[in-house]
């Protein structure tokens, strides 16, 4: 892992408040009612996000609430793993830990519309 994102990593997770996490290629992480699953590709971050629960038994639904915009036109990726509603984006080279740390938010939030059955 280059020492860079590293280094946007240990200040990632201090502004989630999550510091000391021990940091290698692929980091999974379950903080209810979240999981994230953080991996180092070619220097870039892969950040998925995913409700532990409840499951989803349809996509279609989430799909048509999800739009760029609220991604800060980060193209992200809406797909289901065991009746789990997950999201994941490759995040841009030039990003940095408040980067990934407002897109795990946004991330998270859309989500959560899962849990209240609300719009986002």
């Amino acid at each position: 892992m280059d020492l860079q994102v590293t280094r946007n990593l240990e200040q990632f997770f201090r502004l989630l408040n999550r510091w000391p996490v021990h940091l290698e290629d692929r980091i999974e992480c379950h903080w209810t009612p979240y999981g994230i699953l953080l991996e180092s590709v070619d220097d870039r971050l892969l950040m998925t996000s995913w409700l532990l629960e409840p499951k989803v038994t349809q996509l279609q639904p989430w799909l048509s609430r999800w739009h760029p915009e609220a991604f800060m036109g980060l193209p992200q990726r809406v797909f289901m793993v065991k009746s789990r509603l997950m999201i994941s984006c490759l995040c841009p080279s030039f990003s940095q830990a408040h980067d990934w740390y407002h897109l795990c938010l946004m991330q998270q939030k859309f989500l959560s519309k899962v849990i209240t059955g609300g719009q986002l």
